[in-house]
């Protein structure tokens, strides 16, 4: 509907929105969109992973653990007993599923405890 409205009516249209999800899978909507648009661009107003670097990826946090399967789209909290948040990352830390929660985590949890022979 939104083709025919440039095409046919010769009206601009501006669709601004997350085109994926938290699996990193397009939403159908944004699917057809990025499939029919004459033109995609990027705002220049970005999103920053708790790191610093750009945030391309929404992560979806039960809990506030990450979590990579489960429905597209949940409405309020579902099950009451798990907060459901988001958070946005950059493609690495989506990718090894660290939220600024896991990594605040991951700094205070050494990685080798000292062994002494006994």
């Amino acid at each position: 509907q939104l083709a025919r409205v440039v095409d046919d009516l010769g009206i601009d249209v501006y669709a601004f929105g997350i085109p994926t999800d938290f699996r990193s899978k397009l939403f159908p909507g944004s699917q057809r969109l990025v499939e029919l648009a004459d033109r995609v661009e990027v705002l220049q107003v970005e999103a920053l992973c708790w790191c610093g670097a750009r945030a391309t990826h929404n992560a979806r946090t039960v809990g506030g653990v990450m979590v990579v399967e489960g429905a597209q789209v949940v409405v309020g909290d579902v099950d009451q007993s798990a907060t459901v948040g988001y958070e946005v990352l950059c493609r690495r830390h989506h990718r090894r599923r660290m939220t600024a929660a896991t990594a605040r985590a991951a700094v205070l949890s050494p990685d080798v405890l000292p062994v002494t022979p006994a």
